[in-house]
Order: C-alpha cells, then structure tokens, then sequence
C-alpha cells in the first residue's frame, strides 16, 4: 500500500469515529436540550385585558424635567418582565430604552425606572413592552417558580 493510501484509509477511520461519536453526543444533547418544546411554561406578550390589571404611571420629580420616571405596579397572577419603553415625543423623534436585565416586577408589587433625555414639555406619549409566562394550555398569567 503506497503512502497515501495509507493516509486515506486512516483519514476514513477517523471521519467514521468522529461521525459515529458526534451522532452519540447529538441524540444524548437532545434528550436534556432546554430549549425544546417540552418547557411547562412560556414567556408570551401581555394581552390587552392583561394591561388592563397593570398600573402605571409616568410623571417628572420635582426640579427634574429631563427624567421622565415610570412606576410599573403588577395586579397579575404572575411576575411581569419588562423588556424597554419606547417615548415619542411632540417632534416626532422616539427615545428607546432597552432594559438589562429585564425589569422583573412580580406580582403585587410596584417597580419603578426612569428614562433620561425625556423633557417634560416635549413628551407625547409612551409604551413598554411587557410579558409574562403562561403554563402550556393555560390563559392565564402564572409563577414559573411556583411549579405545583
């Protein structure tokens, strides 16, 4: 056998190790893989009756007029994650804030945040973007920490 066939059939045994110990890994990953389809619960954006159970309310401190605050007050079941806010303002431009971590509000409690660069006089409206985790099959906002 010349020289390169030697390395040819070498190469081709260790393509077919490396394929079969690849395969082994793979189907064991997916047998605890967190992300597959088989999570009781899941993060979904709140329904427009589930703002309805949310408070919140947006005004300036006094002698702060450029620090637009926000409290979040949560009468869900579940805990809320708040992703950012998004402030138009009378000019037309928007000032986004994303929030890292998300703004964890559970239930029956209030949490606040502010917003810098938001002038008083110059605001026009604003919205957050908020979700809560549902169980598979359920409607409702629930506790993933709670598991029953």
């Amino acid at each position: 056998m010349t020289q390169h066939r030697k390395y040819q059939a070498l190469e081709r045994a260790i393509n077919v190790a490396l394929t079969a110990a690849v395969c082994a890994c793979t189907s064991t990953a997916w047998a605890w893989n967190p992300l597959g389809d088989n999570k009781p619960y899941r993060e979904v954006a709140l329904s427009g009756t589930e703002w309805k159970k949310v408070d919140l309310k947006a005004g300036w401190a006094a002698g702060q007029d450029t620090e637009l605050l926000i409290e979040i007050n949560n009468k869900l079941t579940g805990p809320l994650a708040c992703h950012g806010v998004l402030v138009k303002m009378q000019s037309g431009t928007e000032v986004n804030k994303a929030f890292s971590p998300y703004l964890y509000v559970a239930p029956g409690t209030s949490k606040q945040t502010g917003i810098h660069g938001v002038k008083k006089a110059q605001m026009k409206d604003y919205a957050l973007t908020c979700s809560c985790w549902k169980k598979n099959g359920d409607t409702q906002c629930s506790d993933p920490q709670k598991q029953p």
